[in-house]
Formats: structure tokens, sequence, C-alpha cells
């Protein structure tokens, strides 16, 4: 009985979670509004776009594995996906996401290495695709990018070099042991001197088996390099099928002043400018930056109900579709080690 109490609060606790940093801020009226309003093909497809990101994601991970020697159906990698999405929408900086995904795994015999390992790869790739995507963009757009507002240029311009500063960071920690050693030594001298740190032991030995993990990964790319064009490329089509979505609600308002690549050009430079900021699900700072940018695109009169049904379609439906699916996806998974067990 206590297990189902946990489970239960647990549940009620996340569906809180989920309407603080999540719903509270849609307004569902405008969004039914702006929907009965629209063009539903290019509704529908923006829905096909949505699921292209999670299709995409999920065969990442399953192939990903299949070079780690394990098989997994599609419905787990699904799994996977969802866990992430949700956890990654209700935590600061979408950082609970991989942890728990992580977790789930091992309950699939998936050993905290190789997962380790498979987040670090898909987080640096993830970054290397939208850097390489938003860097074609700006020599392309630059003049209609970086017009909207000051403070939307720094921004953008912040999030573009911090991503590209992390990229360098996993690079020289995955394939430079020199300086991966230099930085453990500094990070190791940094702890033995700072009082406010307790346990200098345990963070010392974290650290340690994050190097390792890291050196892991840097192994496995080099003896495999297939592995890195097949994951670009499979990222590369899941970052494009969710700004195709950007541009498919944009024509549902029946508008095409603009064209497909700058509207994803927008759209690129809002997930920069967001993914840096610590809120869960970039929520406040995103629906800012696509206001602004709307505001050009659609016009002061649409402009919220295009920011609106655009968040709702990338974000709001999709947190809540993952959040059903991840406990589906949970619950049967116990249910199922209850059943082996007895």
């Amino acid at each position: 009985m206590k297990k189902y109490f946990l489970s239960a609060m647990l549940f009620v606790a996340l569906v809180i979670l989920t309407y603080i940093f999540v719903l509270k801020d849609c307004d569902f009226n405008l969004l039914f509004t702006s929907i009965k309003n629209t063009n539903h093909f290019y509704v529908f497809l923006s829905a096909l776009a949505v699921f292209g990101y999670v299709f995409f994601g999920s065969l990442f991970l399953k192939r990903i594995l299949y070079h780690f020697k394990t098989n997994i159906s599609f419905y787990h990698a699904l799994g996977y996906i969802f866990t992430e999405i949700y956890f990654s929408a209700i935590t600061p900086s979408n950082m609970g996401g991989q942890p728990v995904q992580m977790i789930e795994m091992k309950k699939d015999n998936i050993k905290y290495q190789t997962s380790s390992v498979i987040v670090l790869f898909n987080t640096m790739m993830n970054r290397l695709v939208l850097i390489l995507i938003a860097t074609i963009f700006f020599i392309l757009f630059a003049k209609d990018i970086f017009g909207i507002s000051t403070f939307y240029n720094w921004v953008v311009i912040i999030g573009y070099i911090t991503t590209i500063l992390v990229i360098l960071l996993f690079a020289a920690l995955i394939y430079s042991k020199t300086i991966a050693n230099i930085l453990l030594k500094i990070s190791n001298y940094l702890i033995d001197h700072l009082k406010i740190i307790k346990k200098k032991d345990k963070l010392k030995n974290k650290l340690n088996k994050s190097l390792q993990e890291y050196q892991s990964c840097a192994k496995i790319t080099k003896e495999n390099p297939q592995i890195v064009w097949e994951s670009f490329g499979i990222l590369l089509l899941q970052r494009l099928s969710l700004l195709l979505a950007s541009y498919t609600i944009y024509r549902s308002f029946g508008l095409q002043e603009y064209g497909l690549f700058l509207v994803m050009a927008f759209q690129t430079c809002v997930t920069l400018g967001s993914d840096l900021m610590p809120t869960p699900g970039g929520v406040m700072i995103n629906e800012g930056l696509l206001l602004a940018v709307n505001k050009l695109l659609y016009g002061d009169s649409l402009a919220l109900s295009g920011m609106l049904l655009l968040r709702s379609f990338n974000f709001y439906f999709l947190v809540i579709i993952s959040a059903i699916l991840y406990f589906i996806f949970h619950y049967r998974k116990r249910s199922k080690a209850k059943i082996l067990e007895s």
C-alpha cells in the first residue's frame, strides 16, 4: 500500500508542477478561438511536424542503442523520449529530463555507463545541429533576424555564443585527455579550497566518473564514426521537424508574406535565446521572444494568437501528451515487473 500511496503522491505533485510551470499562462479561450479561425489543413501539418520531432528523437535512441549492442522496441524508444520531454519541461534549464530518462533505461537493464554516454552524445550533437542551422540562417537573413529590438538581439547573440562554448567544452572533455585532465585538476583544487563544499571526496569522485564517461564517448565515436554521421542526420531531421511547425502555423492564419526559411530562422533564434534561461521549459522567455518575432511576422492583431497556437503545438500539448504517455509507459513497466517477480 505504501508504494501505491507514494506513486499517487508523485502523480499529484507532477500534475501541480505541470500546471505551475506549463499551463498557468495559457489562455485556452483565445487558443480555441485561434484554432477555429485558422486553416485546419496547415494546423494538421503542424501536428505532423511535432510528431516528426518525437519520431526522429525515438529513432535516434533506437539506432544509437543498436550501436551499443542493445536492441529496444520503438515503443520503448518512444517511452524514453516522452519521459525526457515531460521532465525537461517541468524542471529549471530543462535539466530533469535526461536523468529520469536514464533511470527508466536502467529499469530495462541498460547500464548507467551506456545511458550517460548516450545522453552526453545527444546533448553535444543536438547543440551542434542547432548551431549549424543558426549559422546558415545568420548568413542568409542577418538583416531580418537582427532588426526586431536591441534586447532580442543580445539574447540571441548570447545564446549563440553560449551554445558554441558548450559544444567546445564538450568536445574538449570528450576528445582531449590533456584539456580534460587540466580542467579536472582545476576543479579538484577549487573543491579543496572552497569551504562551502562539505562532501569534497564525494564530489571529486563524481567528477572523475563523469570524465571517464566523456572518454568512453570519445572511444565509441572514434571506433565507429558511422554513429556520428547517422546521429547528426537523424537529429537534423528532428530539429527541422519542429522548425517546420513554426511555418505551418504561420500559414494556417492565411499569411504568406514571409518564406519558409525566414520563418524557421526566426524560430531558431527564439530557441537559442530561450535555451540559456533557467526557467522550466524556457517558459516566459520563450513566449516573450516569440511574441516579439510574431509582431513582425503576423502583425500586432495576430501576434498573440500565433504565439499561443505555435507554443501550444510545440510545447503545451506536447508536454501534456508526454505526461500521459510517460505514466502509461512507467506503470505498465512496473506492472510487468511485478508479474515477473510473482
